[in-house]
């Protein structure tokens, strides 16, 4: 499988969203939530003005006063959201006419009593967010901080390009805007042979501290990575998402930091044996439907139709159903018809798991 995600931000990420390094990222990030603060305030409390454009009145518990805030284009949505109104259509309004509509569902109709203000002062006060009063605050800055951990030696590196002496900006995979990270990298110095074919390990992290998307660590093996980002020759693709609940900080500290670690200190060599032993693992009659295959996913949890459409997808993309390792590529192929993301996840963990088989 080839994964896009990563050619995406590419191809759309302005210059001033970029980083060349991670340390560079990492005080950019941490700058921003020094800068910030968290507040609770009534929905119906908050006054809607315009002063040079939309302003919020909020009171900041830190400073035991009211500020008046600019809100991000992504703070925008989530107030118009939480006064049940079109952010599409305000936008489209005069400023005043914006506040009126704004200021009448906050106080009529909201969506929540109360809300969670994330402001941002820096010389001038900005509204990052506004969420729910449980909202499991995962920061940017800990994300950032669990990659360099898990590269304290160095080895996980921006992917190679022809243009990144050059351009280093232009080359780079280390993002971050005012509502989000995300980082791309590779160990291309520690390549992983399996059956005469070189791979090698990259993983993706994002995360959004103001609500735009969970926390997310996608782990993978794969061919190689082109000039535009596109990774080619995907396998064994894994991932780990954590919403922004009340527990999110917690799981994030204790699992997906875990998992990052385990992911970057495991050896080629370990990597190379599991394959090793999963293309061994075979099964008779393991490409006639109903035996085989097709049993013993259905004996692991997988239902019938998952396990004929991974003995299906094998066959079409790896040409046979033969061993496990067959199997678990034929699953991850058959996930990514999946259009609901929870339920993609799950099926391709349930996949990376069955080859703890052959561990056993």
């Amino acid at each position: 499988m080839n994964l896009f995600s990563a050619s995406t931000q590419w191809a759309t990420r302005p210059d001033d969203d970029r980083y060349t390094t991670l340390e560079d990222l990492r005080e950019a990030v941490e700058a921003r939530k020094d800068q910030s603060w968290t507040s609770v305030n009534s929905a119906k409390d908050l006054r809607m003005r315009v002063d040079d454009g939309l302003i919020v009145n909020a009171y900041d518990t830190t400073k035991g006063e009211i500020r008046a805030l600019t809100p991000t284009h992504w703070a925008f949505s989530q107030l118009a959201g939480y006064a049940q109104a079109p952010a599409a259509y305000l936008r489209r309004l005069p400023s005043d006419l914006a506040a009126i509509n704004l200021q009448w569902g906050l106080e009529h109709s909201p969506i929540r009593p109360d809300s969670l203000i994330l402001g941002q002062s820096n010389g001038s006060d900005v509204l990052r967010s506004m969420t729910s009063t449980s909202y499991g605050r995962i920061w940017d800055r800990e994300v950032v901080e669990a990659v360099q951990r898990a590269n304290s030696d160095g080895h996980w590196k921006i992917p190679a390009s022809s243009y990144s002496t050059q351009n280093p900006r232009r080359a780079t995979t280390l993002y971050a805007s005012d509502h989000d990270v995300f980082i791309f990298l590779v160990d291309p110095e520690r390549p992983i042979e399996v059956g005469g074919e070189t791979l090698f390990r990259g993983f993706l992290a994002w995360n959004s501290e103001v609500g735009a998307s969970v926390f997310g660590l996608s782990t993978f093996l794969y061919r190689y990575v082109c000039d535009n980002r596109i990774i080619w020759g995907a396998t064994q693709v894994n991932e780990l998402r954590i919403r922004h609940t009340s527990g999110a900080p917690e799981r994030f500290a204790y699992e997906g930091e875990t998992y990052l670690q385990r992911y970057s200190n495991e050896s080629t060599a370990q990597i190379e044996d599991t394959v090793r032993r999963a293309q061994a693992y075979e099964l008779r009659d393991a490409e006639k439907p109903g035996m085989g295959w097709d049993k013993w996913l259905q004996a692991r949890g997988f239902a019938q139709g998952q396990a004929k459409s991974a003995i299906d997808s094998a066959i079409a993309e790896e040409g046979q159903a033969r061993s496990l390792w067959d199997i678990v590529n034929g699953i991850t192929a058959s996930a990514r018809t999946i259009t609901r993301t929870d339920d993609r996840v799950k099926l391709e963990t349930a996949a990376g798991r069955l080859l703890d088989t052959v561990n056993a």
